[in-house]
């Protein structure tokens, strides 16, 4: 009779603890839905239309309709039917090849693809931060690269004195660099009415440029302007350029810019920079212009396009054009979601690549 009893008092309790799980489930949910938003607003990705950031911009007023819409926004129901419906799969693989990150604490190495026969360094954003931009050059140049390449916004506004400051780093590093613009390099020009790469081509010359290594085509484009886009003699430039991807010592293209083309989480790519100007004709231009840039390398068969701007280290495949592509973390120390960094690139024989991901700890 005790032990009828006791299997009573189990069953009274199935239903609660259920609720209690169920309930676990909805706050755990609940809190990484608010760690996604955050890193989402500290990233420069979050939208005024994104259901998750009405729904906590509602909390304060109405806390009890701000749950009930994160809960039955379709976002989140997407993100909840997922993790139901997901099955591991042996078969399944990151969209990305020949690739890796590694930091000074983890290494993950992909499968390499030949020799090395080239390492060079990418740095990129350290927003006036010379400090940083220093230390990452010489750990650059202990670790072997040939050459640099800067990917932009190394000022704060794009004085001629800013930029003179660290073409001079440059200069002092010991390494052969090449340089494009971000749109922080190009504000000052901009603001006394100058053409807005005037600043940048006085101190370092020309905003594009490209030059063969080690049977590697480097082609680096100037598509930082937010106002003007990329004008026709630099598209016609780029054309040419992707045509001599058909010499037999050609084996691969690597683009190089300051702005992302495409990017599978981030909305910060060409086109999207907001202005003070709410006029969108600009922005439409400049996005129709991504997109020609886009079919233009994946007509070229470019083996890897390298951008700066977004202040985070990730590497991924275009869906469209099945191009791997790659942004560098930041160099500055502030707005940046990760720890200052910089990224090494191994190239291979077969003209395929592996990139690393250097953190830098002062």
């Amino acid at each position: 009779m005790f032990k009828h009893s006791e299997k009573r008092k189990s069953a009274a309790k199935l239903p609660f603890t259920i609720f209690r799980l169920f309930l676990s489930l909805v706050l755990f949910l609940l809190l990484g839905i608010a760690l996604i938003q955050a890193f989402k607003y500290f990233n420069g990705t979050s939208s005024e239309n994104d259901p998750f950031t009405q729904a906590i911009n509602e909390f304060p007023s109405d806390p009890k309709q701000a749950v009930v819409g994160l809960l039955t926004s379709e976002d989140t129901i997407k993100v909840i039917t997922g993790i139901l419906s997901f099955s591991p799969n042996k078969d399944f693989k990151l969209p990305l090849q020949n690739q890796s990150s590694v930091s000074k604490t983890t290494s993950q190495q992909s499968q390499k693809s030949g020799k090395v026969v080239l390492k060079f360094a990418l740095v990129s954003d350290s927003h006036k931060d010379v400090d940083m931009l220093k230390a990452a050059l010489a750990e650059a140049k202990s670790k072997g690269a040939k050459f640099v390449i800067g990917l932009g916004d190394y000022t704060d506004v794009g004085t001629i004195t800013e930029l003179q400051t660290v073409k001079n780093v440059f200069e002092t590093a010991g390494l052969p660099y090449y340089v494009v613009p971000g749109d922080h390099d190009l504000w000052d020009a901009r603001d006394k009415d100058k053409l807005a790469v005037a600043n940048f081509s006085q101190v370092f010359g020309s905003p594009y440029q490209a030059f063969t290594d080690s049977g590697i085509r480097f082609i680096l484009l100037y598509n930082s302007d937010n106002y003007d886009g990329v004008d026709n003699i630099q598209q016609f430039w780029l054309e040419e350029e992707l045509g001599k991807k058909k010499d037999p010592q050609i084996k691969s293209v690597y683009v190089f810019l300051h702005e992302p083309l495409v990017h599978p989480s981030s909305e910060q790519v060409m086109g999207s920079a907001r202005k003070s100007d709410t006029s969108l004709a600009a922005n439409s231009k400049i996005q129709s212009q991504a997109k020609e840039l886009l079919n233009l390398m994946d007509k070229a068969k470019v083996g890897g396009v390298f951008a700066g701007d977004i202040h985070a280290f990730t590497t991924y495949t275009d869906m469209e054009t099945n191009i791997n592509m790659v942004t560098v973390g930041a160099l500055t120390k502030e707005r940046n979601t990760q720890s200052p960094r910089f990224a090494i690139v191994d190239v291979y024989d077969s003209g395929s690549y592996n990139i690393s991901d250097i953190e830098i700890n002062p």
